[in-house]
């Protein structure tokens, strides 16, 4: 069964409606057609009243459509979105509370795309909607975007409050870490790409997580160790850093080979001093390492620095030397101070024992050669005396 031309117009109504989030004109409507909700699915558009006004944050004009007709929060558009996934991903957590009141079923939803509600708070940063979605649907900690867990997602898309909020929530939910042996598709673990992007910020806090150091320990698909990427990426002040805050925790030493383990035993009474002198060794070389790594990071800007500081000097050197060149000290005799014609003067040459005067020409060079030729070459000696310029 179709829709009519007044049914029509009145649905098209409806979705301006939801574009600028007019409860008055919803009511309107309903009261022209009682059953318009109901026809939204015979008309052409491909999402509901509800997706449009779960998208642009309008709250009141979503409360009203979920009044209406609840059975909307389960609707999907053309790319199996329900509307969750765009109250999530706009970050409207008043508007997902709603939705999640009336209907907590879509948080387990995914779009054609394979990514749930969680994933699109998680990718972009909604700490607190994410958070709120968990509580609705623990279970969607399970659900994987491409082999990576949502723990990966916060990683990847550098998110380190939320990851911190989900980390908090698990232990609350599950009394464990489920992301401390959670790997994606390659194997790779939070801690990998941590290492590999090289965020600070995130590695000092798993790091803070005793049962996360671990991580360090654990090879991915290519037998790669956090460590052992940090020693394929480049060298600069983030990779030291990160270096010292690896070498800082006692779990975790180094070897021959580079790779990170954890000592679990006792050393017996034989190598006891060996390991002794290795333990100083290392811990003086930590000191050297976070003193190196702390004069970087606050001295980081140095070579900016050093390049403003000598593009002034150079500045003030030329504008010294240029200004004694077109003003030198005492002035210039002006034009027409001659005792000749003003084309003589024009043309006149300069001779050092000549009583003539020339326009352009500095008059204490006129009045004390000596001196003035002696300082103009040699500025720094304060001995005048008779010389002439090579």
């Amino acid at each position: 069964m179709g829709t009519s031309h007044g049914e029509e117009e009145r649905l098209s109504l409806l979705y301006e409606a939801s574009r600028n989030g007019s409860v008055t004109t919803l009511n309107s409507l309903l009261k022209q057609e009682s059953l318009i909700l109901h026809k939204i699915s015979q008309s052409g558009f491909s999402e509901t009243p509800l997706h449009v006004s779960s998208l642009l944050g309008h709250l009141e004009f979503s409360k009203a459509l979920l009044t209406y007709k609840p059975k909307l929060a389960i609707e999907v558009d053309v790319s199996r979105n329900t509307p969750l996934h765009l109250a999530s991903a706009e970050g409207h957590i008043d508007i997902v509370k709603e939705l999640l009141k009336v209907n907590n079923k879509p948080c387990l939803f995914p779009n054609e795309e394979g990514k749930i509600p969680l994933h699109y708070a998680v990718m972009r940063g909604r700490t607190e909607v994410a958070r709120e979605l968990v509580k609705a649907k623990p279970e969607s900690f399970s659900f994987l975007d491409n082999g990576c867990t949502v723990f990966h997602l916060c990683v990847i898309y550098n998110h380190l409050e939320t990851l911190k909020g989900l980390v908090e929530l698990e232990l609350v939910i599950s009394g464990k870490l489920l992301f401390s042996t959670s790997s994606d598709a390659t194997g790779n673990t939070i801690f990998h790409l941590a290492v590999s992007s090289k965020q600070v910020e995130t590695i000092r806090y798993l790091l803070s997580i005793p049962k996360a150091i671990e991580l360090a320990s654990l090879k991915n698909d290519m037998g790669l160790t956090a460590y052992d990427i940090l020693k394929r990426s480049s060298r600069d002040f983030k990779t030291l850093e990160i270096q010292v805050m690896l070498m800082e925790y006692s779990g975790i030493r180094t070897e021959n080979d580079g790779i990170f383990q954890t000592h679990s035993h006792s050393p017996s009474p034989q190598v006891a001093r060996p390991r002794i002198r290795r333990k100083k060794k290392r811990n003086c070389l930590i000191r050297i390492l976070k003193w190196i790594g702390g004069w970087f990071r606050h001295k980081g800007d140095w070579v900016e620095e050093m390049r403003g500081n000598l593009s002034l000097v150079s500045t003030v050197i030329a504008t010294i030397t240029f200004q004694s060149l077109i003003n030198p000290p005492g002035g210039s005799i002006q034009q027409g101070l001659s005792q000749g014609s003003p084309n003589e003067a024009l043309n006149c040459t300069m001779l050092y024992n000549n009583e003539s005067y020339c326009p352009g020409e500095a008059v204490s060079s006129f009045r004390l050669q000596d001196q003035f030729l002696w300082h103009v070459c040699y500025p720094h000696n304060p001995s005048p005396c008779l010389f002439i310029c090579p």
